[in-house]
């Protein structure tokens, strides 16, 4: 697995353990733009949505679940 794919599964893991994209941001202290880009690249990567988002945040997919047990 690359560092860039490590990365991304990193902010997924921050995302579905904090419940938001804006809370994964400030723990990583990146902007919430590159976190939400990051997820979305790796779920194009895999095909498939990874997370369920909603107006009070995010939680993972069955897959996005399977990704983060990996």
């Amino acid at each position: 697995m690359s560092q860039v794919q490590e990365r991304r599964i990193g902010h997924l893991f921050e995302a579905a353990r904090l419940g938001s994209v804006r809370a994964a941001a400030d723990f990583l202290n990146v902007a919430p733009s590159a976190v939400s880009r990051q997820i979305t690249q790796l779920e194009h990567e895999l095909g498939m949505p990874l997370l369920e988002r909603h107006r009070r945040g995010v939680k993972p997919t069955e897959a996005g679940e399977r990704v983060l047990e990996y």
